[in-house]
């Protein structure tokens, strides 16, 4: 069963917008020394839809390599159309993934009976799928209704990444709705409910970014029953959270190559909102409230 803190690699780029493989390298031996329960490429955090159908590939077989099977891999297997998703589910599989996760087709939106279709197609690789029900305008939002019929219609789609609003009504909703169907339900939004999530059931969280370490402590101290504790350390690092959901990518490169993981907090994400004096200030200040539960070797620098 997949449970559990699964952090989003970013793509690392250089400051001219070429992949930087060695700060990838160094994002998944943060990842494992910061004791992150899986691993998920390539997503929205992942900058996947800035990524040649190559590069994308190249992304799945470095993760993969790096990660020898040490901890699960998620691999995002979205599409533009069905049979584009099936080419990158087929290569995810023979690249060893733990499980697929997609979005429905993020460009052309499709009726929700080709959603189907799409589901159903994808379920035939021996692996979990999880479907990623991501908000608009990229994701095509599903009901809880919508996800748990699918959930029953093919043994192998048995996971749910769920992100659009209100999250933590739908965790509720899906769970008193499934038949037995769902493995588990992650939550998404860099985490900013996580306590919450788990509180409601939830198994994990998909959350972007450069505090992963953090919430891996907050999800272990939960887990061992420690919840009081847990929830202290959340609410520490709620601040922080709040601006990466302002910024996003632009939040998450930066915290990551101010603690060395990232040589550059390049993103190409073309609707990027860059940091200004001000916002850096306001994130270097926040990073003092919750320094002290981050890995000690990878402070600010």
């Amino acid at each position: 069963m997949l449970a559990g803190i699964f952090q989003i690699l970013h793509t690392p780029f250089e400051d001219d917008g070429a992949i930087d493989w060695r700060s990838f390298q160094t994002q998944v031996d943060y990842c494992m020394a910061a004791g992150a329960h899986g691993l998920v490429v390539p997503a929205l955090a992942s900058e996947f839809f800035t990524l040649s159908d190559a590069e994308r590939l190249q992304v799945v077989e470095f993760a993969a390599k790096a990660i020898d099977g040490r901890v699960p891999l998620v691999v995002g297997v979205q599409g533009l159309t069905q049979a584009a998703a099936l080419a990158f589910a087929e290569h995810a599989s023979k690249q060893g993934a733990t499980a697929l996760m997609a979005m429905p087709p993020y460009l052309r939106k499709a009726p929700k009976a080709y959603v189907k279709d799409y589901y159903r197609a994808l379920a035939q690789f021996d692996r979990p799928l999880m479907i990623q029900n991501a908000p608009a305008p990229i994701g095509t939002p599903l009901s809880p209704g919508e996800l748990v019929e699918l959930l029953a219609s093919e043994p192998n789609i048995a996971y749910i990444k769920e992100e659009t609003s209100p999250i933590l009504q739908h965790i509720n909703q899906i769970q008193e709705l499934d038949a037995g169907h769902c493995q588990g339900v992650f939550g998404g939004a860099n985490g900013i409910y996580l306590i919450d999530e788990l509180t409601r059931g939830a198994c994990g969280n998909m959350p972007a970014g450069g505090v992963m370490d953090v919430q891996v402590s907050i999800y272990d101290l939960y887990q061992a029953g420690k919840q009081e504790l847990a929830e202290q350390i959340h609410f520490q690092l709620l601040p922080l959270l709040n601006y990466a959901a302002v910024y996003g990518i632009s939040f998450h490169k930066y915290v990551l190559w101010r603690r060395g993981v990232l040589r550059s907090p390049y993103a190409r994400d073309p609707q990027k909102i860059n940091l200004n004096p001000d916002d850096i200030r306001a994130i270097e200040g926040l990073w003092d409230r919750i320094a002290e539960f981050a890995l000690s070797d990878y402070p600010f620098v």
